[in-house]
């Protein structure tokens, strides 16, 4: 894709809540994410207006998929999210609770891109 600034968003375990089909979406929590470097200024004051981001996520299967990005303040922890699209991604990829996978980050003509990869 062209992609640089490659960075690892986080490395998790997949929870229940990140595969019921209710909640449709993954979470991000900032005490698990390995640098908020990720993001640029834009981004950030983005995310903090508390506007969601259309983003491109690349999934296990290599399969590209437009994708909300957003941020939630719950309280007093907060937690990026990826959500409106995520059901499909953990279908057509199969994730399961217990499954381990990365999130990365990188950029391709200044947008913002994720890759997951399942370990």
């Amino acid at each position: 894709m062209g992609g640089k600034g490659v960075v690892l968003v986080i490395q998790k375990t997949i929870f229940y809540s990140d595969i019921n089909l209710t909640a449709n979406h993954f979470s991000i929590p900032f005490s698990q994410v390995k640098t908020h470097d990720f993001l640029n200024e834009a981004e950030a004051k983005e995310l903090t207006g508390k506007n969601p981001m259309q983003e491109w996520l690349l999934d296990p299967s290599m399969k590209g998929t437009s994708i909300t990005f957003n941020k939630w303040v719950m309280g007093s922890s907060s937690l990026y999210v990826l959500t409106n699209t995520w059901n499909p991604v953990v279908k057509n990829n199969q994730l399961k609770k217990g499954d381990m996978v990365q999130l990365w980050s990188f950029q391709v003509n200044s947008l913002l891109c994720f890759a997951l990869v399942k370990l």
